[in-house]
């Protein structure tokens, strides 16, 4: 029978007090995603549902570009996690975001986009630019 000291002398020698092995000295833990970036996939995942029921003639037009640009917007969010200086890459995510709300309501006009699902690209759009702009506001304090 072995009892609870035993099974804790049994752990490998690389594992720290929680069992999680240790990293070598002087690297950091990847960021955990923002919040921002959570959001922001809400919103791709939603955007591309959409795009695949787009009318043919404007879903690789402007379908296309819509998603692409939600795309572009993901990896510069993303690529700003791992960056010290973030200012350039958050500049460009709102200079996407600017043009994904073109896009939107240009899908609109064209009826690609019922007003419900534009009025809600334009509330989810609106709270990742007010993310944004918090993080920009907030690297600029530094």
């Amino acid at each position: 029978m072995t009892s609870v000291d035993d099974q804790n002398d049994a752990r490998p020698a690389t594992a720290n007090v929680a069992g999680q092995p240790e990293r070598p000295a002087g690297r950091r833990p990847p960021p955990a995603a923002p919040a921002i970036a959570l959001r922001m996939e809400g919103l791709l995942t939603w955007t591309a549902e959409r795009v695949a029921k787009f009318p043919r003639e404007h879903k690789f037009t402007v379908g296309d570009r819509l998603l692409e640009t939600c795309l572009d917007i993901m990896a510069a969010l993303t690529d700003a996690a791992y960056r010290r200086d973030k200012h350039e890459v958050l500049a460009a995510a709102s200079r996407g975001l600017v043009r994904a709300r073109i896009l939107a309501r240009l899908a609109r006009v064209l009826l690609c986009l019922s007003e419900a699902q534009h009025l809600h690209f334009v509330r989810e759009s609106d709270e990742v630019g007010r993310m944004l702009g918090g993080w920009i506001r907030s690297g600029a304090s530094r």
